[in-house]
């Protein structure tokens, strides 16, 4: 960044004002080099001297600009400040010099004359922008959202800290040259990339800097990338939604080209783009995940890394049953924030360490899984991890079997647990070294002195019949399979037999890594296509070559997976930083709180802690019975702290409060609003009053029931009505109400019955089931409308049910509440405030220097020796700055006047100083780090008036500080000696009136 500054001449001396520019990195450097240029020139700025303090102006665009690093007197005389005191504008009557620097048309930045972008076109037609009347304006600005659109990725391209609305036509001009330059690689790859995506030409102006900034953290200059690549990331940063793309950008950077940022249940990153133990080509997801978690449930030990089908299948039953305790670990394991990152043996490992009767309490369970769930290396656990997670390998268990049949051994392995092609392979391996292993009468023959084929040893001299010194011919043999031997082409001697053989003949898959561990290393006697010499014994390696490629590629996978991890731990160990259990007298930098804290030493807090009592000193630091427990509740001055000192800590110490993604649920009418929109979009089902309509239509056509009647008269109508088959009184037999009665039930019998036309809805389906079932299905196949009572939980799982990907703000804030790597929790309203007191401390003119010094030094650590009493002590200053031999030290501190008035400021601050033992910690803080000076730098944190206060430590305070230091170390020494601490009153006094009290009392006995 330019950098222009006008040195100004006082009236009296009657010199000339001079200029002078440089590019640099950041301001503090830019004022660095001012000092030496001014100092190079003889030039001595302050009160009393003939120039004033330098002024930064803004960077004049005119094309007489001196060349960079010179000082120059004459630009003044062309040239005046406006009423700003900022803006350059030429004085009237003058003309710009006739001269202009060489390098101002560079592609780098800088800005382009128009003269010069035309000859760089070499007679091709030029571009113009705007109206003529601006060609030659270079301080007219134009609107960058009304540009072409490459012209508009390009400036945002080109902005550093933050996107841009307007460009002048210098940097129009410059935007020109580079879309129009096809040897720069990474401009032309970056338009390709955008012009892949036709909606991003509807972004504005924040947005596209946003997508420029983030290909420029995945791809940076320098190094070439794929083109291919580009595009991907752009069409996935397009895709995906805004609040995740920090960690997509963060992810590719790294290295890990994820496809897309996958989600926990409570809306939280849920990892999966590191490399794990599983295999490169496995999809995992929380689907997956809870098949591992059910697998881990299981109560047998298995191969981790290959199922058996039975034990698998049973898995994804216990997944679909949602068994306990799978569901209480699954409903966990899901929320974990980066769940996805970690290996499948430390899934199943944390799972089958943990107690049983810890899965119904679900609080435990986070907090079990927050204090175990760790891991260093995800690709490769660990063989304690791997032990703990019931891991047995399948091909182990294979080689074992193996070897036992070669030893002896004739049973039938036991291979039922291991999948089945490992079940299959082993078993036809053991019958192999069965078959091979030499009987007992041979073994015998050979003990008795005679020659057995693979027994005895071919090369021993009472065997050999001919003479190996002569040549042989080659004798080819078939061997099988299409395979062929050729024996005597090589003149050596043969290799002896007890070597192991060759797998040089030996058919295996292209694509598996055995290699030397096979045996195929080639003896010194033997050639690359002769075949393996007999042996004593089955060779067990050639027969896993031969017989299972893909068993033998994962045995030495195993073991050489085992043995990196083993080396990758001793080199974790040697490159981790060991701080030394006690620190010397010296300057350490980078020590974590936790060590410095609990390092050898008394600190200035401690001291402090003596002159409160040395009573309350015993207590705090030598038994320690009182003890400080630091709050979770947020510390404004610690944030203020962080932000200002050491803002690249902060998300290791605070945990700041998510932001709510556009489209979350926040409210209940929120929640009600969806489901109404839901309902209403649902098919309208059947009410109660149609389903009665329904069933009164059906009975309506059915044959009306012969009443009974409440007299004779009645009956007897009603028995003279039934058909002549039901009228069983005979003739001459009396016609008795109940026998007619009985006839007319017995027709009534015979009628069909009617359906039930009252009680509740599904009731009344029920009766529709009977008569209209087709209708009844229909209506079952329709969605039910979700709940719009209950309570808010209740909607949350209604709106779940339908819309699974649905984002909660309460769920959302509760995860983060949650707080499960136990940092201090911060709100976006603090946040925001801890942000503006960082802006007013950088913008302050003494603060921000001393804050941003490139010579400065943050939480150094100091141990030394008191010399008076022999005791260790430590300091820790805020800051530290060296300034060719001169030290400078700060400490920052927050305070709340809000309600002081200014005359009483000063006074109050010094009491601020006195009360809390600043003086004696900067006295201690000088002694210790040997520091010349000694500065507090005061915020006021009262939200939206945050005045800063600089005071120096002065000789008269650092000496007083020096003397109270000086007297609690004595009294420290002294009860450490003698192992007396005395309380704070250790005698009985009687109360005094002081002076205010006796005029008090003096004028109550006048008016008495």
């Amino acid at each position: 960044m330019e950098y222009f500054y006008l040195i100004k001449a006082t009236q009296k001396s009657g010199k000339a004002d001079a200029v002078i520019w440089r590019t640099n990195k950041s301001e503090a450097r830019a004022l660095l080099q001012l000092d030496v240029d001014l100092e190079d020139a003889g030039i001595e700025t302050g009160r009393g001297k003939d120039y004033q303090k330098p002024i930064r102006t803004d960077f004049p665009v005119f094309n007489d600009l001196p060349a960079e690093g010179v000082l120059d007197y004459s630009w003044c005389e062309r040239y005046q400040l406006g009423d700003d005191g900022r803006t350059w504008a030429l004085k009237p009557g003058q003309a710009p010099a006739n001269h202009h620097i060489d390098d101002a048309g560079a592609v780098s930045g800088d800005l382009v004359d128009a003269n010069t972008t035309g000859d760089a076109a070499q007679g091709e037609t030029g571009e113009t922008f705007g109206s003529d009347e601006y060609q030659d304006d270079s301080s007219a600005l134009f609107n960058v959202a009304e540009l072409p659109f490459r012209a508009q990725l390009l400036a945002q391209y080109m902005a550093e800290e933050r996107h841009v609305y307007h460009i002048s036509m210098p940097h129009r001009q410059e935007l020109s040259v580079l879309e129009m330059d096809t040897d720069n690689a990474v401009v032309q790859d970056l338009i390709l990339a955008a012009e892949n995506i036709p909606e991003i030409k509807k972004y504005d102006m924040p947005a596209l800097w946003k997508f420029t900034s983030a290909n420029k953290k995945v791809f940076p200059e320098g190094k070439r990338h794929e083109l291919g690549k580009r595009i991907q990331f752009a069409k996935l940063w397009f895709a995906t939604n805004a609040i995740d793309r920090g960690i997509l950008t963060r992810e590719w950077a790294s290295g890990n080209c994820i496809s897309s940022v996958m989600k926990t249940d409570a809306g939280t990153n849920a990892g999966g783009g590191n490399k794990t133990d599983r295999n490169p080509d496995y999809t995992h997801t929380l689907d997956t995940l809870d098949v591992e978690i059910a697998l881990a449930t299981m109560p047998m030990d298995f191969d981790i890394y290959n199922f058996p089908a039975s034990i698998h299948r049973r898995a994804k039953e216990i997944v679909q049953k949602k068994e306990s305790p799978f569901k209480e670990w699954s409903a966990a394991l899901r929320k974990t924030p980066g769940i996805l990152d970690y290996s499948r043996a430390a899934i199943f490992a944390l799972i089958r360490e943990a107690s049983s009767g810890i899965t119904p309490f679900p609080d435990r369970l986070r907090g079990y899984i927050n204090a175990n769930l760790t891991e260093h290396k995800h690709d490769a656990p660990s063989p304690e991890t791997l032990a703990k997670a019931g891991h047995i390998s399948s091909a182990a268990v294979t080689l074992e079997a193996v070897k036992k049949a070669i030893d002896g051994d004739e049973g039938v392995p036991d291979l039922e647990t291991l999948p089945t092609d490992f079940q299959v392979i082993g078993t036809e391996l053991v019958k192999e070294a069965q078959k091979k292993r030499p009987d007992a009468n041979q073994v015998l023959a050979a003990e008795r002195g005679e020659y057995v084929e693979g027994i005895s040893d071919p090369t021993d001299p009472k065997w050999i019949t001919e003479d190996l010194t002569k040549p042989r011919s080659p004798e080819i043999a078939n061997l099988g399979g299409g395979m062929f031997s050729i024996e005597g082409l090589m003149t050596s001697p043969a290799t002896n037999a007890t070597e192991e053989g060759t797998t040089s003949n030996v058919q295996m898959e292209a694509d598996q890594s055995v290699k030397n561990e096979i045996d195929s290393s080639v003896s010194a006697g033997e050639g690359a296509d002769e075949p393996p010499a007999q042996t004593t014994a089955v060779n067990m390696k050639k027969i896993l070559a031969e017989r299972c490629p893909d068993l033998t590629a994962e045995v030495l996978k195993s073991q050489v997976s085992e043995s990196a991890h083993s080396d990758e731990e001793e080199e974790a160990e040697q490159a981790a930083p060991a701080w030394p259990e006690y620190f010397e007298p010296g300057r350490y930098e980078c020590v974590p709180n936790e060590i410095y804290h609990a390092a050898n030493g008394i600190s200035s807090t401690m001291v402090k802690d003596a002159r409160v009592s040395l009573m309350y000193f015993e207590a705090r630091h030598v038994s320690k019975t009182i003890q400080k427990v630091r709050s979770p509740v947020l510390d404004m001055g610690n944030l203020v702290h962080a932000l200002a000192l050491q803002p690249e800590q902060l998300e290791t110490e605070f945990s700041i409060e998510p932001e709510i993604p556009e489209g979350a649920f926040t409210t209940t009418a929120t929640i009600r609003a969806f489901i109404d929109e839901y309902n209403n979009g649902l098919p309208v089902l059947l009410s109660a009053d149609d389903i009665k309509r329904f069933l009164e239509e059906y009975n309506a056509t059915l044959p009306a029931q012969v009443p009974l009647g409440t007299s004779v008269e009645e009956t007897g109508q009603g028995y003279m009505s039934l058909p002549a088959e039901f009228q069983r009184i005979e003739d001459g037999q009396k016609q008795t109400a109940t026998a007619m009665k009985a006839c007319i039930k017995e027709y009534n019998a015979t009628l069909p019955a009617q359906v039930k036309t009252s009680g509740s809805r599904d009731a009344l389906l029920e009766q529709l089931a009977i008569i209209n079932p087709d209708l009844v299905a229909q209506e079952a196949q329709k969605a039910q409308p979700l709940k719009v009572s209950g309570t808010k939980a209740d909607l949350i799982q209604s709106v779940k049910s339908v819309k699974p990907d649905a984002v909660f703000a309460d769920e959302l804030l509760d995860a983060w509440r949650e707080n499960p790597e136990g940092k201090v929790l911060v709100t976006h309203q603090q946040l925001s405030t801890a942000l503006a007191i960082q802006k007013a401390l950088l913008n302050h003119p003494t603060a921000g220097k001393l804050l941003t010094h490139p010579s400065r030094a943050v939480e150094v650590s100091y141990f030394g020796i008191d010399e008076e009493t022999g005791l260790e002590v430590r300091v820790r200053p805020d800051l530290e700055i060296d300034m060719g031999g001169l030290r400078i030290g700060a400490d920052l501190k927050t305070i709340s006047m809000w309600n002081i008035k200014q005359e009483g400021l000063r006074a109050k601050l010094h009491r601020e100083i006195i009360e809390r033992d600043y003086h004696l910690s900067a006295a201690m803080y000088c002694e210790t780090a040997a520091l010349d000076q000694f500065f507090w730098i005061f915020v006021n944190k009262d939200e939206n008036y945050h005045w800063i206060a600089i005071i120096e430590a002065s000789e008269e305070l650092l000496e007083l500080g020096m003397l109270e230091y000086r007297k609690a170390m004595r009294a420290i020494a002294n009860g450490f000696d003698t192992g007396e601490w005395p309380a704070p009153i250790t005698e009985d006094y009687a109360e005094e009136l002081n002076d205010f009290d006796v005029r008090r009392l003096e004028a109550l006995r006048v008016q008495a």
